[in-house]
């Protein structure tokens, strides 16, 4: 059985599925639950959905944002769901980092790594976190995608969206590098044709970090694709 104990931690998104596969979903830097629970609505996804939910953005605007990146994963570790059988965990940009990090620790039927690079090219060469928030966004936008002129000229909805990003960013940053950590997990890396920032060739790499199968899947759109691709991503997690 599948556990559906309150969790400020994940939330479920959709029904439970008798006999579906369990995923568990983690969001890009400043990225909540929101827009997969739009997606879900006009098409529940026919698996066990749970996504990660984050201090400091939607329902946990108010809760600190963790000290650390290991003070982040510990929790996502502790209050990860338990299901019957291991989920495949799911990670687009810097939820790839979380969720092959939280793979390190639980049993995982897969992991599916989407618009981010290998562990290893991790650096903080070219770091936008201490710029100013104008420039901040403006990088952002220009590096990824997905911050519309609109957000960016609306000063309010910027105090409020910018530091969860940084926040994000920066312990993403502060990953060691230089670690040659690995999972005895197949991992299916998904890249998207058109993303400017993260090559095919950043997530090939990921098959050095693990022990078992590794598969490489192109899928059309931009730094944004698992969003446009909601139901083809979840497919491919159901036929893990």
């Amino acid at each position: 059985m599948n556990s559906d104990k309150p969790s400020k931690w994940y939330r479920r998104v959709g029904q439970p599925v008798a006999g579906g596969r369990n995923v568990v979903w983690f969001p890009h830097a400043g990225g909540g639950c929101s827009p997969l629970i739009r997606l879900a609505r006009g098409n529940p996804p026919a698996v066990n959905l749970y996504v990660a939910t984050l201090p400091g953005r939607e329902a946990r605007f108010a809760d600190p944002m963790s000290s650390s990146l290991d003070e982040l994963v510990g929790s996502l570790v502790d209050k990860l769901p338990q299901t019957d059988e291991p989920p495949v965990l799911v990670g687009h940009s810097f939820g790839a980092l979380l969720a092959f990090l939280v793979a390190r620790q639980k049993p995982s039927k897969r992991l599916i790594v989407m618009a981010m690079g290998s562990p290893d090219l991790i650096t903080r060469r070219d770091s936008i976190v201490d710029l100013d928030d104008r420039e901040f966004a403006e990088q952002l936008d220009r590096r990824y995608g997905g911050v519309p002129k609109t957000l960016r000229e609306n000063e309010e909805a910027m105090r409020m969206f910018l530091p969860t990003v940084r926040r994000d960013l920066t312990l993403l940053e502060s990953y060691d590098s230089s670690k040659r950590e690995v999972v005895d997990v197949p991992i299916t890396a998904l890249a998207g044709t058109d993303d400017g920032r993260v090559t095919a060739a950043k997530m090939q790499n990921w098959k050095s970090f693990t022990q078992a199968d590794f598969r490489l899947q192109m899928m059309m759109g931009d730094h944004f694709f698992p969003l446009s691709n909601f139901q083809q991503v979840l497919k491919i997690a159901a036929e893990c």
